[in-house]
């Protein structure tokens, strides 16, 4: 299956190294677009276009696919399969450290990706108002009880996922390389991917 690892804020996907390693064991083909800039300023809805340009022209249209967000990356993710259509060709979304309800450390940053995290953003709120569209995507979230970039963490605790994992990790950033969540994602992609 081809796998899209979205990266979060001033990150350019490096963190993905061993999920990638491991997926990629697995027989999946992975792909990690550095969307810029990696400060979010010009914010997630240009972030979003980017991620459907990589996709389009890396990935045949009639091919369909897995999505790993993490942080922001999660944000992005969800903005391209709910508003620019990529939920038609997305098997299934693995959110990592998402905020999906926003995040009070949004407000210590500058620039449109991060008012577009703020609780009660006008992008949030239309995430939340055209979560219909994701029926049919197979939808799974990872979150840290102990996370201090996402204020409050339980805003990672995503409703819509099936599956909702506190890996009870110490650091935010340390989440895509948790061993129990990269057993999980790759366990899970590789039993839907023998379905497909």
């Amino acid at each position: 299956m081809d796998v899209v690892l979205v990266h979060g804020l001033f990150d350019n996907g490096s963190n993905f190294k061993h999920l990638v390693r491991s997926l990629q064991e697995h027989g999946h083909q992975c792909w990690v677009p550095t969307l810029k800039p990696a400060d979010g300023r010009t914010g997630v809805h240009d972030m979003s276009i980017q991620l459907k340009t990589f996709i389009d022209k890396h990935i045949k249209a009639d091919v369909q696919i897995a999505i790993i967000g993490f942080s922001m990356g999660c944000i992005v993710s969800r903005q391209y399969m709910q508003v620019l259509g990529g939920a038609r060709r997305t098997k299934a979304f693995f959110s990592i450290s998402g905020p999906h309800k926003g995040t009070l450390t949004a407000y210590l940053h500058i620039g449109q990706g991060a008012k577009d995290m703020r609780p009660g953003s006008e992008l949030l709120q239309n995430l939340k108002q055209t979560e219909e569209c994701l029926r049919h995507v197979h939808l799974f979230a990872y979150w840290t009880s102990y996370d201090i970039n996402i204020i409050p963490a339980s805003s990672s605790h995503w409703h819509l996922a099936s599956n909702c994992l506190d890996a009870k990790v110490i650091l935010h950033r340390f989440m895509p390389k948790d061993r129990r969540v990269c057993i999980d994602i790759v366990h899970r992609i590789s039993t839907l991917y023998i379905v497909l």
